[in-house]
């Protein structure tokens, strides 16, 4: 009777002498060649003949890296991190799976190829999803960034379109206040000047006022006293108001037409104010001028009345002022 040959737990054929594998653990038998095809992981209780001198190698590596590890700098530290997050686990027990191997060294779960790649698969998902999330952080930053300077740039020029609107309405109102001015100073002086000639005159014809021209001048003066005071005193005024309408403000250059107007009417009032303060020449010079300058300033000042009454500008200041009162 012929010896019973052993099976092969692999393949389920008989082995022959010298190519027997026995396991350590459970003693089952495999062919060599089938053993090897298993990698030395045995089908019947999962030992690993080579785990035993791998995990003695890896607690001795650990070991000398941990030494290492203190002198290694950051760089090298994230790439040993990077290779930790790249090993693949036994999706039943967890156990480290490594490369190439078929079975789980400790429960002897046949591996997937699916379930392998699974961690690397998740690792990617994480790692993209975080570079996403960055990458939105950074263009909604950026997108922050720039609606605070569009709404800087806005509340600015917002901020800067009331200023110029305010300096308007004050010129506005300082033109009518000129043109307020000029009218009772401009009375004045043609009360001044009407007297100066009539006194004048009555000196030539009917030897009145005094011995001789200068004197009734100067008595034409001494009776409008009051009058020359106001008039100097409406003329610092008026310096004081032109002075400040030569200036338009920025944004109302539109205003340049009323300026023009504006500066007619002046030197019209400061020809009007010279000769009704510093009179010359003969009677018939000053009566002509009296009637000439008299005329120029009426119908320059007429041009500024009419430009304030017609524009629209000029009504909306009169009814915010009936407003406010």
């Amino acid at each position: 009777m012929r010896d019973e040959k052993d099976i092969c737990m692999f393949c389920d054929e008989e082995i022959e002498e010298g190519d027997k594998v026995e396991c350590k653990k459970c003693k089952s038998v495999y062919h060599k060649t089938c053993f090897d095809e298993l990698q030395h992981v045995c089908m019947e209780c999962g030992e690993d003949s080579d785990l035993n001198e791998k995990e003695l190698k890896e607690s001795n590596l650990n070991e000398n890296s941990t030494s290492v590890n203190t002198n290694l700098d950051k760089n090298e530290q994230e790439h040993i991190t990077q290779q930790n997050s790249n090993k693949i686990y036994c999706t039943k027990c967890g156990e480290v799976i490594n490369e190439g191997q078929l079975f789980c060294g400790k429960c002897g779960t046949k591996v997937d190829g699916k379930e392998v790649n699974q961690k690397q698969e998740n690792d990617e998902k994480i790692n993209k999803y975080t570079k996403s999330k960055s990458k939105k952080k950074y263009i909604i930053g950026i997108i922050s960034v720039a609606i605070i300077i569009v709404v800087a740039i806005l509340i600015n020029n917002s901020i800067e379109a009331e200023k110029q609107a305010e300096a308007r309405s004050e010129y506005l109102e300082s033109v009518k206040t000129y043109q307020a001015v000029l009218l009772i100073a401009g009375i004045n002086l043609e009360d001044i000047a009407d007297t100066t000639q009539k006194y004048w005159q009555e000196n030539i014809f009917e030897h009145k006022h005094g011995s001789d021209i200068n004197v009734a001048i100067q008595n034409a003066f001494d009776d409008k006293s009051s009058q020359i005071s106001k008039a100097k005193e409406y003329d610092e005024s008026i310096k004081e108001l032109y002075t400040k309408l030569k200036d338009i403000p920025e944004g109302s250059e539109d205003l340049s037409n009323l300026l023009n107007i504006v500066t007619n009417s002046y030197n019209s009032y400061t020809d009007f104010y010279d000769l009704a303060i510093y009179p010359e020449g003969n009677y018939t010079q000053y009566s002509d001028n009296n009637n000439q300058r008299t005329n120029d300033f009426l119908d320059d000042y007429r041009e500024l009345k009419n430009y304030i009454e017609t524009d629209k500008e000029f009504d909306t200041l009169e009814s915010e002022s009936d407003t406010s009162e």
